[in-house]
């Protein structure tokens, strides 16, 4: 028997938000916790929401009586394949309709494969419920029960009731995972959630320090002059494949790309020291073209130029009043694209300025000095590793 006024002081609870839980996780354990309180036997619940990533199809929410919650990620592929196609999910999203298999009736037909999974682990009663979102967007939620005779009419009228909450929850927790996502991916990780934390006015700029990396591609334009619009795209993507992997993977954050460029930063932090940022900044350059000691440009590693700088910068918002940019400005920015620049003169694939040598522990002796435009002083520029023959 189902309590009502625990099931309504559940209800209200989701409709105000779930507070103060911010995580999503958290908010899920809440709710099916909250449903075995007013009598509802469920012991499993699933939530599907189909999200904006560049990689990723959708996000799954599972709970288990007696395990909690876990979280799991769909990728691009993971809805083509005959497991996904012959399942009650992609009905659901068709119909807009609930749809309901109690596998404690012996009529009830085993038309999805999960089911035969299901009648295993001696669930009764499966149910999935369409989310219907405010944008017209349909998620979805499936409930199980092993209790004898399944969901009685009761539950079912609990589920519905909770349903309704339930979509404004998930359509908000969506809302922010998009922007997330999509922050991140167009701007950076760091830097998308300094833009979701309210980072949004022009001229609103930190100082910081970081190891500045200027990476482009050799002859580029010469290539791409002759080339068909899909090699030069094929040449980019990869250029890009090889060397954001390794510089995300060692703290760094990629700014921006400039058609055939990229502006990538690692910010000094209590993870990353002066040294250590150089050091692995070098690293993601040394992985991306290789990993030997002398480059080994391929397809899979298109020749590419990259420069190395350290110093403080400024980082966050320039650009017009309703067209922003959250970029890393200043002289040691400038001072990293003027030894890419340079790094012909000395026929180097990765150069570095005379304070990264210093700190890395690389040899300045022989390094030639050069005039930079718009700095006084001449530079020295190091090549750390020379540029193969093409």
């Amino acid at each position: 028997m189902i309590d009502t006024g625990k099931l309504d002081d559940l209800f209200l609870w989701m409709l105000d938000g779930a507070r103060p839980s911010a995580d999503a996780r958290a908010i899920v354990g809440g709710i099916c916790d909250g449903l075995l309180e007013t009598g509802l036997p469920v012991e499993r619940f699933a939530l599907f929401i189909y999200t904006l990533h560049p990689n990723l199809q959708g996000r799954r929410f599972r709970w288990l009586k007696g395990e909690g919650v876990d979280q799991s990620d769909a990728d691009m592929t993971a809805f083509d394949g005959v497991e996904y196609l012959n399942n009650p999910l992609p009905t659901v999203l068709k119909s807009g309709k609930m749809l309901r298999r109690k596998l404690c009736d012996p009529d009830c037909p085993d038309d999805f494969l999960i089911l035969k999974e299901f009648r295993k682990e001696g669930i009764t009663d499966y149910v999935v419920q369409p989310l219907f979102f405010t944008t017209g967007e349909t998620h979805l939620v499936s409930w199980a029960t092993k209790a004898e005779g399944g969901f009685d009419d009761d539950m079912m009228v609990a589920l519905e009731k909770i349903r309704l909450p339930l979509a404004r929850l998930t359509e908000t927790y969506m809302l922010r995972l998009n922007a997330a996502n999509l922050l991140s991916a167009y701007v950076g990780r760091d830097s998308g959630y300094k833009i979701l934390s309210g980072r949004v006015h022009r001229g609103d700029l930190e100082e910081i320090t970081a190891c500045v990396v200027f990476a482009d591609l050799v002859a580029f334009t010469k290539f791409s002059n002759s080339a068909s619009a899909d090699e030069v795209l094929a040449r980019l993507n990869r250029f890009y494949d090889c060397l954001v992997p390794p510089i995300v993977a060692r703290g760094g954050e990629v700014l921006k790309f400039m058609g055939d460029g990229l502006l990538a930063i690692f910010p000094i932090s209590e993870k990353l020291d002066d040294r250590s940022a150089c050091d692995a900044a070098l690293e993601a350059l040394r992985e991306a073209s290789g990993g030997a000691e002398e480059p080994v440009f391929s397809d899979d590693a298109p020749p590419f130029r990259a420069a190395v700088h350290l110093g403080p910068l400024q980082y966050g918002n320039i650009g017009a009043s309703d067209r922003l940019d959250f970029t890393a400005i200043g002289p040691t920015v400038n001072l990293a694209a003027r030894i890419l620049s340079s790094a012909v003169l000395v026929n180097g694939q990765t150069v570095v300025s005379e304070k990264v040598a210093e700190l890395t522990g690389i040899s300045t002796n022989g390094a030639p000095t050069f005039e930079l435009k718009g700095f006084e002083r001449t530079q020295v520029i190091v090549p750390v590793r020379q540029m193969p023959t093409l």
